[in-house]
Formats: structure tokens, C-alpha cells, sequence
């Protein structure tokens, strides 16, 4: 073959292959930062009850036993931060709760847990999806805040002055449960027995970041010292996120607050008629129009 036949004909293969490249990423594109849902979970990104997987996004579920009692691991693996989002039952500034399940199917999760229930005081320092709806830290708890690369930040009891220089890294939520369970890859420890219920064995709901600067998440989850199960203390509970060598971890609301949804539905649904109603979840997001949309 002529050489410049053959270098038009690599040329052309090539043109194709970026444009076509070019065509899936483009698919893959941030969702916006408001209360709007994420795309629909396709159908055929279920790999099994506990698993789902798409371009944008991949999650896995996996259960066991620790310190006697049920757990629930879940690994989360996002393309875009926008694709860890918030929502509330009835706005940021208001105080309605609803089921879980209803505000996971209501924004198309793929996968959701329940927020720090924001309605249950009237202080600390709250973004949600970028809006402010308070500032009033207290310098009693430990805040969250998730930025605009995803990248999960722990202040410890945050006060206006701790919390002034990460406000330039543009924070899109925060979150005012606590307290912090591993900051900067160190487990923490001392904690005190309070309305926590530090020191005795509880359910519990947390959220880590693996690495600063990768879209890597793990929620985990326990069952409570009820059906054969002793709870964990918050110092158990840091021990398992330590083990899963993440570089910080958060503690949210548990009790009966704590709900794991995959699906639609619950998948700690052993507690099921003890759940109570929530003021918000935390969920991750198909950013994947899917074929045909």
C-alpha cells in the first residue's frame, strides 16, 4: 500500500477513534449542583442485588460480623464529584421528615444513606448542594465538609475561625453529626460518652474517602444491640475504619436513623419497623444518560 494511502487511512482510524472517545466521555458530564436528581440506574448495571455498575459509577455492598454484629460495607467509585449529592424531605430550612426510601427513589439514587438529620438542631454549619442555610458553629462538634473535588474535609470542633480557611476551597455540603472517627488517616480516640452514645454499643452510619483526590467512598454500617447483635461503641466503630485504611471518616446519624439503600430499598431492612423517619440522605448518582436519552 502506498504510504500516503496508508497514512490518510491512520489518519481517518484515528479521527474516528477520538471522536468516538470523544463521544463517550462526553456522555459522562457533571450533573448540576441544585436539588435536581441524578439519571435513572440503568437495568443491566445490576450485576447482582449488591452490586451496580455503569460508566459513571460503580458500587458494591458487602456484609459481615465484627465485635458481634451485622454489618454492612459499601464501596462507592464516582467519575465526577458532583455525583455525591444531598437532599432534604421538604427544603434545607425546613424540619418535615420522611421515609428514606421515599428521598433515594425520589432523586434516582444509586446508592443512599441517611444525612446528620440537619432538623434536629438549630445550630452548626450547614451547605447543602452550595447553598448556606446556616453559620453558627458551636465549637462543641465536629463538622464534614465535602468540596468541590469531592475531597472530604474533617474540622474538629469547628468553630468560624477553624472553619474560615477551607472556604476558599468552595464547599458544596457539610454536615454537623460527629464526631470524626479517622482525620487524616489517624484513628481518633478518647471519646466521651454523650448524646452519641459513645461508650455503649449502638447502630451506627458512617462515610469515608479513601484517598484525598480519587472518587473512592466507603459507607458502613452496623446493626444495633438487638436479634442477636451487641452494637458498637464509637471506638469499635473508628476501629473498622481504620482497618479499611481510609484517610478520613465521619460519624452520622445512627439509632434508628440508620438505613443503607440500594435499589429503592432498604438493605439493613432487618431493622426495618424500628426505622425512624429522616430529615435528609447522602447519595451517589448515575451521571450516565443511558442509550436513547
Amino acid at each position: 500500500m502506498p504510504l500516503i494511502k496508508r497514512c490518510c487511512g491512520l489518519l481517518l482510524a484515528l479521527t474516528f477513534f477520538l471522536t468516538a472517545g470523544g463521544m463517550a466521555l462526553a456522555e459522562i458530564a457533571p450533573l448540576p449542583i441544585d436539588d435536581s436528581p441524578g439519571h435513572p440506574p440503568i437495568a443491566e448495571g445490576y450485576l447482582s442485588d449488591l452490586e451496580y455498575e455503569d460508566p459513571s459509577i460503580r458500587v458494591t455492598i458487602e456484609t459481615g460480623r465484627e465485635f458481634n454484629t451485622n454489618y454492612w460495607l459499601a464501596r462507592i467509585s464516582i467519575k465526577d464529584p458532583s455525583q455525591l449529592r444531598t437532599t432534604s424531605a421538604n427544603g434545607f430550612d425546613g424540619t418535615r421528615t420522611v421515609a428514606g426510601k421515599t428521598l433515594a427513589r425520589r432523586m434516582k439514587a444509586v446508592f443512599a444513606i441517611n444525612g446528620d438529620y440537619f432538623s434536629y438542631r438549630n445550630d452548626g454549619f450547614l451547605i447543602r448542594q452550595g447553598v448556606q442555610y446556616r453559620d453558627l458553629p458551636s465549637g462543641k462538634r465536629d463538622v464534614m465538609l465535602l468540596d468541590e473535588n469531592g475531597d472530604m474535609h474533617i474540622v474538629r470542633r469547628a468553630t468560624a475561625e477553624t472553619l474560615a480557611p477551607y472556604m476558599e476551597k468552595n464547599i458544596i455540603n457539610s454536615f454537623n453529626f460527629g464526631p470524626a472517627l479517622v482525620v487524616d488517616g489517624e484513628k481518633m480516640r478518647g471519646f466521651i460518652d454523650n448524646d452519641d452514645a459513645a461508650l455503649l454499643g449502638r447502630q451506627r452510619m458512617g462515610l469515608a474517602q479513601v484517598k484525598k483526590g480519587e472518587l473512592d467512598y466507603i459507607a458502613l454500617a452496623c446493626t444495633g444491640p438487638k436479634w442477636g447483635n451487641s452494637g458498637w461503641t464509637l471506638d469499635q466503630f473508628a476501629q473498622m475504619m481504620k482497618r479499611l485504611d481510609v484517610e478520613n471518616a465521619y460519624n452520622l446519624d445512627g439509632g434508628n436513623s440508620t438505613m443503607v439503600m440500594f435499589k429503592g430499598d432498604y438493605v439493613n431492612r432487618i431493622n426495618e419497623e424500628t426505622m425512624r423517619t429522616i430529615s435528609d440522605i447522602i447519595y451517589f448518582a448515575s451521571a450516565w444518560p443511558g442509550e436513547g436519552e
